[in-house]
């Protein structure tokens, strides 16, 4: 009787060590909310190969797996969210990037896509506007050119998709964003180009609003963009290619990452082609989407890239107030002056940070200058950078 009871208790024993480890288990495999946590992805598409804001990880190049966000409505909602490797997606997803190249600190400036629809109050803006412009030039009439998604301009962008075989439904989402942005390139880009012979480099020109492809160091073929408005610039200087992407998004079809040291810039496509010949984008240069893939072919890893055009060189117009926190070519110029001048700012990377305000403040103070660490219009004079018109 004893060993019965003995074994009954250790089968139960056994039957409880058995329950524990399955709560347990399944509790470890599943978020505090109940879900499965998804599983991490190691790039992020459209930001040059790691999620904005974040660092990405040396060496990081084409066979990494990427996340991409597949539409299953106009309507920007019901993504479907899903790992792949590069041999899937030939021309939808992929981030090739430099070798050990130095991880971005800020996202790319220029603004997404937004999903517009016609509900009241009706949508309004600038994008909104060019679109309708843009319509108009192909036949499908928004009604006047006002800036307001109303019924009208909802009717136009469904004739819109119905041409090119989507649904009509007047509602302008993803789908729809990328129909619009292979509407339009330049004459170059409609009809057949071979690559161009020799050495590429590129040359942008921001009062122009070009972009020149050099071969051995001549024009070989010219380009409209857009670049950076007023108080969002294009950085001048003379840079490279550190990164290259191919998707479908809000920055167009391919994208081409800058080794601009304080921020994320680079050369990508648009899904907004009434822009391009303006002064509108977060500093990246735009093209259109045919042109942009064009180039992408003939554009390597290591291309020399200058942006130039400024009639008052790297300096802004009026000259701004440089202070902590600010970035730009305006703050590399003022480093570099000081580092020339005697004075130690840190990193010549164009962000103030504290070793250009200690070398600021310095410097004020060998001039017998108000001591304040920042770069107001009498330490622009002492530093001898002025304004020539």
């Amino acid at each position: 009787m004893m060993h019965r009871r003995g074994l009954v208790l250790v089968l139960i024993s056994m039957l409880a060590l058995v329950f524990v480890v399955l709560v347990i288990g399944v509790r470890l495999g599943r978020a505090p909310d109940g879900s499965r946590p998804s599983a991490p992805f190691s790039a992020h598409v459209g930001s040059g190969g790691h999620r904005p804001g974040e660092p990405a990880a040396p060496g990081n190049t084409a066979t990494t797996p990427v996340r991409t966000a597949a539409p299953q409505g106009e309507d920007g909602h019901g993504f479907s969210v899903r790992a792949q490797g590069p041999e899937a997606l030939p021309t939808q997803a992929m981030t090739v990037a430099a070798p050990h190249s130095t991880a971005m600190l800020y996202s790319c400036a220029c603004d997404h896509d937004r999903v517009i629809r016609a509900d009241l109050p009706y949508p309004s803006g600038a994008d909104i506007a060019g679109l309708q412009t843009h319509l108009a030039t192909f036949g499908f009439d928004p009604g006047p050119v006002d800036g307001v998604y109303g019924p009208r301009t909802a009717a136009a962008v469904a004739a819109f998709q119905r041409s090119r075989g989507l649904e009509p439904d007047g509602v302008l989402g993803p789908r729809t964003w990328i129909a619009l942005g292979k509407t339009a390139a330049s004459p170059v880009a409609q009809g057949p180009v071979p690559p161009p012979p020799g050495r590429v480099e590129i040359v942008i020109d921001t009062v122009d609003r070009t972009l020149t492809i050099l071969s051995d160091g001549k024009p070989y073929r010219q380009f409209p963009v857009a670049v950076g408005k007023p108080t969002t610039p294009s950085p001048q200087g003379q840079w490279k290619v550190v990164s290259k992407g191919a998707w479908s998004g809000g920055f167009g079809t391919r994208w081409m990452g800058l080794d601009v040291p304080w921020g994320k810039y680079g050369i990508h496509g648009t899904n907004k082609p009434w822009y391009i010949g303006d002064a509108v984008s977060g500093g990246c240069i735009r093209m259109f989407n045919h042109d942009v893939e064009l180039i992408f072919e003939w554009v390597q890893i290591g291309t020399p890239v200058v942006i130039c055009g400024n009639p008052f060189g790297p300096l802004r117009n009026p000259r701004r107030e440089l202070g902590p926190g600010e970035r730009g070519t305006d703050v590399l110029v003022a480093q570099r002056r000081l580092r020339m001048l005697g004075f130690d700012p840190g990193p010549e990377n164009g962000m103030y940070e504290q070793p250009t305000i200690d070398a600021v403040k310095a410097f004020q103070e060998s001039r017998g200058l108000r001591v304040t660490g920042v770069v107001t219009p009498d330490t622009y004079d002492s530093l001898g950078l002025y304004l020539f018109e």
